[in-house]
């Protein structure tokens, strides 16, 4: 296989945008990335496109990433359209990687891009049903009607970590609180307001022990990089990169992360020890606890520790999530795979502004994807390093 870097990102604000095509957001992250690269279409061999809900949200089914690079005037390309539930621009990112280390090309661009956001719910909420399993449904009351289905399965993680790991309500606010923190340094963070922990837990009430600012807003953006053959030193080096789906002998909460995380620190040869920091899937608070601890970051039964001493703030032991993580920055599902790409570039390259992590020469990365009996269906994990 052969060295990749990333030598370019790019990434739109998140937030609610109605009036704004997905050609016009995935496009704008486009031209950021490719600025960022110093290239154009016509130096890019092939396209992976990452989106989820086109087709529920706007009826554009099978043919996204085409519809986006021939609205951009470019060349005759491959585009490879990628649909894996949030695990999408992971996905993509990881065949774009593929490509390029395989010999395939030495040159692509990898985009995540979704429009979520309508101020008519069913069709978010129906966007996120296509993530499920349908022949093992359990919506429960209201779940895909008054709030996401997804938030159902997070709540039973918050209940499993405070049976089972000791976890409390006041530790999920007090690591929400944290990413509200961070998104407020982060200028396309989708929600900018610091918040103390007493605050989200005064916050609405949505399900268990979830109040609305422990989980991550329905909204909108895109994000891009481009991935090449590595020459000289220039670039962020790919240092691993891994995809897996849930195995049918899975008993864990969520352990395609676990599978993916296992497989990023074999092929890399590096161990949690190795990193600086991390960009990982907190789509809720409590989810990006059980992450800390499925990844192989965080000793299991040390995530209230973890959570109450601060561990994971930007000063703490271990940042995570510095870009303000789902909860803040925003999860249009289709692009927070390669949103995470662009947070991790920005910091190894010192250029994260008020909310750089000192030091940072090792990212890891992770994203997960779907449900399948309540468990997560796929998940991809990268490390990246400079």
């Amino acid at each position: 296989m052969r060295d990749t870097v990333v030598t370019g990102v790019g990434m739109t604000p998140f937030g609610r945008y109605e009036n704004t095509s997905l050609k016009d957001l995935a496009a704008q992250a486009i031209n950021a990335a490719f600025d960022d690269a110093g290239v154009g279409f016509d130096d890019v061999q092939a396209v992976f496109f990452g989106n989820v809900a086109a087709g529920v949200m706007h009826g554009q089914h099978s043919i996204r990433g085409e519809t986006v690079t021939h609205h951009m005037g470019a060349r005759a390309l491959p585009v490879n359209n990628i649909e894996n539930a949030c695990a999408s621009g992971a996905n993509a990112f990881h065949l774009g990687w593929s490509a390029v280390a395989g010999g395939q090309y030495d040159s692509v661009l990898v985009v995540g891009a979704e429009k979520l956001y309508s101020s008519d719910k069913q069709k978010s909420f129906s966007a996120f049903l296509g993530g499920m399993d349908v022949d093992y449904l359990d919506l429960g009351d209201g779940a895909g009607v008054n709030r996401s289905p997804f938030i159902d399965r997070y709540a039973k993680v918050a209940q499993y970590l405070i049976d089972e790991r000791g976890l409390t309500q006041e530790a999920f606010a007090k690591v929400a609180s944290k990413a509200h923190f961070n998104g407020s340094l982060n200028p396309l963070a989708q929600r900018r307001t610091p918040l103390s922990p007493e605050e989200i837990l005064a916050s609405r009430h949505v399900l268990g022990p979830l109040t609305v600012l422990m989980c991550s807003p329905v909204g909108d953006g895109a994000a891009a990089a481009v991935i090449s053959a590595a020459k000289g030193d220039g670039g962020v080096r790919v240092r691993a990169s891994q995809l897996r789906s849930l195995a049918a002998d899975s008993t864990g909460p969520s352990d395609s992360h676990e599978y993916s995380a296992a497989a990023a620190w074999e092929q890399s040869g590096l161990g949690p020890e190795d990193m600086d920091f991390a960009e990982l899937h907190d789509a809720t608070s409590p989810g990006e606890i059980v992450s800390w601890a499925e990844s192989g970051l965080c000793p299991p039964g040390d995530e209230l520790k973890w959570a109450e001493t601060g561990h994971t703030t930007l000063s703490g032991a271990f940042p995570v999530n510095p870009s303000g993580g789902l909860v803040a920055k925003g999860h249009p599902i289709g692009a927070t795979g390669v949103a995470q790409v662009y947070e991790a570039v920005q910091q190894l390259r010192g250029q994260a502004g008020d909310r750089q992590v000192s030091g940072a020469r090792r990212a890891f990365i992770q994203c997960g994807g779907g449900l399948i009996k309540g468990t997560t269906a796929v998940s991809a994990a990268h490390i990246l390093e400079i």
